[in-house]
């Protein structure tokens, strides 16, 4: 769960270093400008968890791609075996 909090420019202004520590502990701030969302600080995500995310994505859409053309998904068994085949 990623907390969430809105803060002014202003206020992004004279916190700056805060906001930064808050971010990276996990949290988002969203900073507004007349009462209007302009701006996102959002925690670093590891390059390898958002490289896993990413794959995952790929996966998905692959399998719904074969099953919109009448092509059998993978099982898991098929899947397990293409990623110990790639770890050779």
């Amino acid at each position: 769960m990623i907390l969430m909090a809105t803060v002014t420019a202003f206020e992004a202004k004279t916190r700056f270093g805060e906001l930064l520590n808050r971010a990276a502990n996990g949290e988002e701030i969203i900073i507004t400008r007349y009462d209007k969302p302009v701006a996102r600080i959002v925690p670093q995500v590891d390059n390898k968890l958002e490289q896993t995310r990413q794959a995952m994505l790929g996966l998905r859409a692959l399998g719904e791609s074969m099953r919109r053309r009448g092509l059998k998904p993978l099982t898991q068994k098929e899947i397990r075996e293409a990623i110990n085949e790639g770890r050779k």
